[in-house]
């Protein structure tokens, strides 16, 4: 039976399906949160707690999931935790400065029930800008009052705390080497999982809360990410078991206490998913949904009220989320992101002139090295 090691050696180290589930991830995030732009935060989660709600559940952490299991094969071939350091950040801060950018100096200074004035002399407007470093903010003045959520710009960004922890622990990891040990890692993920769901069982503190899992539960998708890369080639890529998989998945995102257990289903499931040859989408747009999808439905819940049903807000938000996600990756993403080839072209050359200069100039007793003695 063919594992996904299998798949990634066969597409060049590239998962046939990411591009695909990574846009279905973030498309389902934007139908989530359709509920509740329309009525509001806790009406929204109460609609998605019938048969939808372990599939809204699941989102995030396979989501968290992915990235993990992506960042670790960018790791793996790297090996170099600068380079990886700087990689990440040019995936993550030119579209997320944009965003912020445009929410707070033109959809603010638009949707503001302020003056200009009074709206440029609050300390919120310039707060908003701490988004960019991880210091989340989530109002603007007078922007979105009285909509069902009511004041909130962007409720995604609340996950940007737990996407730079698992940045910050994956590069802890490859500077003590630690990421490449996969029998360190497996014993990372064992020990991270009885721990928390030990504690969990004592103060539920893991548990689902207003639909989703919390940050700490999504740092534990990342690293079990990164666990199943270390597995690849040892994961079979099966259709019955993945059936198995997502109906086990299903059940236990319904019961209390699984939180951790879990992500052996959702883990298997998302990279299963992505071993598979679906559609192309032409680009990685999921960042972009992701990032502008939540201040697109607050925008046309405000201009629109008649179209307060999300099932109207759905398809509508997610058309226009994919439209400005298509000009983020075209003019924003894609030309930062190729700087990597830049970068690691500039790396590989300084690393051959350094093997190069080692190899033609050997130390000689003393210190001296053989030009120099050729030279007198």
């Amino acid at each position: 039976m063919q594992t996904i090691g299998d798949v990634l050696d066969r597409n060049k180290g590239v998962g046939p399906g990411f591009d695909f589930l990574r846009i279905a991830l973030a498309l389902s995030v934007v139908l989530a949160h359709s509920f509740q732009v329309c009525v509001g935060l806790d009406s929204g989660w109460t609609v998605q707690r019938g048969f939808l709600g372990p599939i809204m559940a699941a989102i995030l952490p396979m989501f968290f999931g992915l990235s993990g299991f992506l960042v670790m094969g960018s790791a793996d071939r790297t090996r170099n935790t600068a380079t990886f350091l700087t990689f990440r950040a040019l995936r993550l801060v030119p579209a997320l400065a944009v965003e912020v950018t445009l929410s707070a100096l033109i959809l603010g200074t638009l949707l503001t029930r302020l003056p200009l004035s009074g709206y440029f002399s609050d300390f919120r407007v310039y707060e908003y800008f701490g988004n960019i470093i991880g210091r989340v903010r989530y109002v603007l003045p007078g922007v979105f009052d009285g909509l069902p959520v009511s004041g909130v710009i962007n409720a995604n960004l609340w996950t940007l705390h737990a996407e730079l922890f698992s940045y910050f622990l994956m590069a802890c990891l490859m500077v003590t080497a630690l990421a490449y040990r996969r029998s360190f890692i497996t014993a990372l993920w064992v020990t991270m999982a009885i721990a928390m769901t030990a504690y969990n069982l004592h103060s539920l503190a893991y548990e689902i809360a207003n639909g989703v899992y919390n940050a700490y539960v999504l740092v534990f998708s990342f690293v079990s990410g990164i666990v199943a890369y270390h597995w690849r080639r040892a994961i079979p890529s099966s259709n019955w078991i993945a059936a198995l998989m997502a109906i086990l998945a299903y059940g236990m995102l319904k019961l209390p206490y699984t939180a951790f257990i879990v992500h052996v289903p959702l883990i298997y499931l998302t990279v299963w998913i992505g071993s598979k040859r679906l559609p192309s989408t032409g680009g990685d747009f999921s960042y972009g949904v992701y990032l502008y999808s939540y201040p697109i439905q607050q925008t046309i819940v405000l201009l629109f009220p008649g179209l307060r049903e999300w099932w109207l807000i759905f398809p509508l938000a997610s058309a226009v989320s994919l439209l400005v996600a298509g000009l983020s990756w075209t003019f924003i993403e894609r030309p930062a992101l190729g700087l990597k080839r830049t970068i690691s072209t500039m790396r590989s050359s300084a690393r051959k002139d350094i093997l190069l200069h080692n190899t033609t100039s050997p130390e000689l007793p003393g210190g001296c090295r053989t030009e120099s003695v050729r030279n007198g």
